[in-house]
């Protein structure tokens, strides 16, 4: 794989060699006549820098042999196969004793420098330790040649189009080795089949842009990422072609649009809140700008609904508010929330007890890496309790709280899964740090006031892998094992409601919903998961936890607390069924209490 220009010149030089030999009456002597005649001396002349036994020991001829033509040749082809010369020539001479053949060679140069042109992504130091041509030797072209195959086949490993161009060569002058990469830049991206979606909401999110360096992983990680959008149903493989100038390529990504909008009216059942009527307008991709609007309606059938037996929502999402890919959301609600729920379908006496919420939050966020975001969020709300039956102490009675909340949250999250609704490889790694201030009337047997500040840290670990990899798109099916380690620490003026809450579908299943609570948190949670048929998986999982350490010193009565740490484990099977409206989970747990039957959106983490 020798340069043109590089051949071109070395044989040059040895062709003006050969006509000097000719004038001097050295001209070679036609091999026709001399077939069959007797070799009486072999040598070996034009060597200056490599050693004449490496020559020699390629060198089949040998004096007493018959001369032969073909032995001749392959003897020339080793010679010229050992890569340190330009030019090999064969001459005979009669004396004699016999025939004298002269085996002629041209070295190449001396490599003084070795000069590394448009290795662009890659570093030089990389590119020199990939070779075996070393400078202060005579240039070999055999070695040469291998190193252009390492060189290529590096790029492409790392993802990239590239290769060294035909100008790879050595000024003979000065021993300049001279080795040019030409590597693939993107001359355009386009997005084809979207129909409400603006072609801009696409090419944001993409790392593939105009004049970058193009790089398969980059683009592989890019679809990701359009997937995780939220408003394709599929991204067919992305077309490759050549530019209009040479090192140039187009992209062109063929998408298919899912519905984004969906109004969803309707009864059914809730863990927490049992018979639940609903109603929810949600869009993921409002004006086909990407933006998320929501809004959530719910009444219950509960006679002791704090403020009415309603809830509603109202959310709306900005991906992208300046070019730095910062985010804004906000979130308005009056809601209510039930805790302790005892079965899925089922209800108990302790089950009277409620939350209404009122307020907002607002959250911003910006990345750092491309895998790194950070988050702020604002919150501001009034929590009012239902009276429930409590015991504080040896003083049994019904206790409520009412007061407001204001906190402000600093979250970094690292995210390098490949589908974040059903990832089956990466991390997911969040640290988050809250601070906020309580002024909350307890009222009860005694009424007293819980006012001061108050802080949480809550650390999210989860790892998912596959034997098949990383998914490209999200119907791809994976056996998966998935693992999350959730922990938190609260201190400070806590109210009973702002405590870590233990228990039910979203963090150990086999118990009853928000079976324990304290000022510290631990979960560990394992599963695995098997895709049934399309739209089917099945899921064996374990969950280990505990929340203590509550200093509120209230018990319910049937849930008693505990102050140190007593891990519980909750083991079971599960089905996730891919819909229209989302993805539903079924989960039977066991637990230390009893069985339990569990149903939520999504996986559970």
């Amino acid at each position: 794989m020798l340069c043109l220009r590089f051949g071109l010149r070395e044989r040059a030089l040895a062709v003006a060699a050969l006509t000097v030999a000719m004038v001097a009456g050295l001209a070679p002597q036609r091999a026709a006549g001399q077939e069959g005649q007797k070799v009486a001396q072999v040598v070996i002349t034009g060597n200056q820098n490599v050693n004449k036994e490496i020559i020699a020991n390629v060198v089949k001829l040998a004096p007493g042999a018959v001369y032969a033509k073909d032995v001749v040749e392959k003897d020339r082809a080793a010679i010229n196969a050992l890569g340190y010369f330009s030019a090999v020539a064969v001459k005979t001479e009669e004396t004699p004793e016999g025939l004298r053949v002269i085996y002629d060679v041209v070295e190449n140069s001396v490599v003084k420098e070795i000069k590394i042109v448009g290795a662009g992504p890659v570093p030089e130091k990389t590119i020199r330790g990939l070779m075996g041509t070393q400078t202060d030797h005579v240039l070999n072209t055999a070695t040469l040649n291998n190193d252009i195959e390492a060189i290529q086949r590096y790029y492409t490993e790392q993802g990239y189009i590239a290769y060294v161009t035909e100008d790879i060569g050595i000024d003979r002058e000065t021993g300049v080795l001279t080795v040019p990469i030409l590597v693939h830049t993107v001359e355009s991206v386009k997005i084809i089949g979207n129909k409400k979606t603006r072609e801009y909401v696409f090419l944001r999110e993409m790392k593939t842009k105009p004049g970058s360096v193009f790089n398969m992983k980059v683009l592989r990680d890019d679809v990701a990422r359009l997937y995780n959008l939220d408003v394709l149903e599929e991204i067919q493989t992305p077309k490759i072609d050549p530019g209009k100038t040479i090192g140039k390529v187009d992209i062109s990504v063929p998408v298919t649009e899912r519905k984004t909008g969906q109004l969803s009216v309707g009864l059914g059942y809730s863990s927490r809140s049992k018979l639940v009527g609903r109603a929810e307008l949600a869009e993921t991709n409002f004006r086909g700008r990407g933006q998320g609007l929501t809004f959530l309606w719910e009444t219950v059938a509960s006679s002791n609904a704090l403020g009415g037996s309603s809830s509603y929502e109202v959310g709306f999402h900005e991906p992208w508010i300046d070019k730095h890919h910062t985010s804004l959301s906000f979130n308005v609600f009056n809601k209510l929330l039930y805790r302790f729920s005892s079965t899925f379908i089922g209800g108990s006496s302790s089950e009277s007890y409620n939350e209404r919420r009122k307020g907002l939050n607002l959250g911003l966020s910006r990345p750092i890496t491309d895998f790194t975001r950070a988050y702020l969020t604002l919150r501001g709300e009034t929590v009012d309790t239902s009276n429930f039956q409590a015991q504080t102490g040896t003083t049994t009675g019904f206790i409520s709280q009412r007061g407001p909340i204001r906190s402000g949250t600093i979250r970094l999250a690292n995210n390098t899964r490949d589908i974040d609704k059903d990832p089956a490889a990466g991390w997911y790694r969040s640290i988050s740090v809250e601070l906020g201030s309580a002024d909350v009337e307890e009222r009860g047997a005694v009424t007293r006031t819980l006012k001061g500040p108050f802080r949480k840290v809550q650390l999210d670990l989860r790892h998912y892998w596959s034997k098949g990899g990383r998914k490209i798109a999200p119907t791809d099916k994976r056996n998966t094992i998935a693992m999350r380690f959730l922990a938190g620490f609260s201190g400070g003026e806590i109210p009973f409601f702002e405590q870590y809450f233990v228990g039910g579908a979203e963090t150990l299943r086999g118990y009853r919903e928000d079976r324990f609570w304290g000022d510290r948190m631990l979960i560990a949670s394992l599963e695995y998961r098997r895709p049934l048929t399309q739209g089917l998986t099945g899921v064996l999982f374990l969950d280990y936890g505990d929340a203590w350490a509550s200093r509120s010193n209230i018990d319910l009565p049937g849930l008693p607390q505990h102050f140190g740490f007593s891990g519980h484990v909750g083991t079971g099977v599960g089905l996730r069924v891919s819909t229209p409206v989302g993805d539903l989970r079924l989960d039977y747990g066991i637990g230390s209490e009893g069985a339990r039957t569990h149903f939520s959106i999504g996986h559970a983490f």
